[in-house]
């Protein structure tokens, strides 16, 4: 069974594809439902948020946590019923990146950058603990594609933007604004909200968005003392969340990692060129460059990736320093802890699926797959505490040891993308769906 939440939290039953989750549909009808969801940020803040006045969200509701829930970390195997998390579906319009759903995961609560503002669903017991709504409405009016929200990195604020339209009064047209919105994740009240007014998009027919991901929907990039970086349709803002203003926005340009007071991404130089590039956080002004690297994407902490010729770089977004050159096209993910994987095409011809993991600090290789033993390499879906998740057949989940490449599940249920100790998120049926971690 699936325990659905959606637009008014509104719970129905569905068949989740697989034998294996028709095994567990099955052996729910006859036991009490135990639900988890699953939090966990992929995007970090190092140092505390400013805070202002705001508007509060919908009274929080508590105490829905159950003393005694297993945690596990990092877990080894998930089973249902699964809650589904239909807020945080992408519009059927999206593709690569940008449908992923719109989810962070943290601690026990799922935090959702919903239609109307920030969801917090509690993971154990699959109700909603508070809402915090947007002051304006969608500037289209219908569905629209969101990014997941960010958690700050002590877990007591979180982060998320949308584009809004501002009707207009008496004389003054309407306006085309980013809302951004910061919110006490203990309380759902809202620490500050700022609309920042939107620039057009220079995304069109003759320029491809900037990012790997090629994600354009607003997003909350990073914060630290005194600005909130954000971006959308690959135009970079730096806000004053105190004084409500803009510090420098910067066009063509596509921020995907704040750190040690440097904003790290992708710059369009021209058509079809493009570079990387570092700016003062304070200030906008320019602290390095790699020329003709492009399709930059964020790893973790201070790292970033682009592609430069047929090489996968990994950049140090403070520096500027190129720690890492892969031959072909990869992607790569940070553990939270103290690993980075990389995973794609294993050789500069593009051909083959490879795995390769690093220790983060010293980029020092841990293992690699291929290793010429035979086995077969899979597709990773997430990365988390040092267990690698993926899967080699549909719907059969595996994770392997972070530290040795080493088999440490074979059957975990399914390949989560977002995880953390109480189970994960997989979304392989388009279908975001928590699964409680059992071991």
């Amino acid at each position: 069974m699936v325990i659905t939440i959606g637009d008014g939290h509104e719970t129905g039953i569905a068949m989740r594809r697989g034998n294996r989750m028709r095994q567990w549909a099955a052996a729910a009808v006859s036991t009490t439902l135990a639900m988890t969801l699953l939090v966990a940020c992929s995007q970090d803040s190092d140092t505390p948020d400013p805070k202002s006045p705001g508007t509060n969200g919908q009274s929080p509701r508590s105490g829905l946590t159950k003393p005694g829930r297993p945690a596990f970390d990092p877990p080894m195997r998930f089973e249902g019923p699964g809650i589904e998390l239909m807020a945080a579906r992408q519009p059927s319009t999206t593709s690569g990146g940008a449908s992923r759903p719109a989810v962070t995961l943290a601690n026990g609560v799922a935090y959702i950058t919903a239609e109307e503002g920030i969801e917090a669903i509690d993971t154990q017991t699959g109700e909603p603990r508070w809402e915090a709504r947007t002051k304006n409405a969608d500037d289209k009016g219908d569905s629209s594609s969101r990014t997941s929200p960010l958690v700050s990195a002590d877990g007591k604020t979180v982060y998320a933007a949308w584009n809004r339209w501002v009707k207009g009064e008496g004389t003054a047209p309407g306006r085309a604004v980013i809302e951004v919105l910061a919110v006490d994740t203990a309380t759902g009240k809202t620490a500050w909200s700022v609309e920042v007014p939107a620039a057009p998009s220079s995304t069109g027919l003759a320029a491809s968005p900037i990012g790997a991901a090629e994600i354009l929907a607003p997003q909350v990039i990073g914060v630290d003392a005194t600005t909130a970086v954000v971006t959308a349709a690959d135009t970079t803002y730096a806000v004053d969340p105190v004084a409500g203003t803009v510090r420098w926005k910067k066009a063509d340009f596509l921020a995907v990692v704040l750190a040690d007071g440097v904003v790290a991404g992708g710059e369009r130089t021209g058509f079809r060129e493009g570079r990387l590039t570092g700016v003062s956080v304070a200030s906008g002004d320019q602290r390095w460059t790699i020329s003709d690297a492009k399709r930059p994407a964020r790893v973790g902490p201070g790292l970033l990736t682009a592609v430069l010729g047929a090489k996968t770089l990994v950049v140090d977004a403070a520096k500027g320093e190129q720690r890492l050159a892969l031959d072909g096209g990869w992607g790569c993910l940070h553990d939270k802890q103290s690993l980075v994987l990389c995973s794609g095409s294993a050789g500069s011809a593009g051909s083959g699926r490879g795995i390769a993991v690093f220790d983060a600090a010293s980029l020092e290789k841990r293992w690699a797959l291929p290793d010429g033993s035979g086995r077969n390499v899979p597709r990773v879906s997430g990365f988390w505490h040092g267990a690698v998740y993926g899967e080699v057949v549909e719907d059969e989940g595996l994770v392997l040891d972070g530290m040795t490449g080493q088999d440490r599940e074979t059957s975990a249920g399914v390949a989560p993308t977002e995880i953390d100790q109480f189970g994960g998120v997989s979304f392989g049926t388009d279908r975001p769906t928590f699964y409680r971690a059992t071991r």
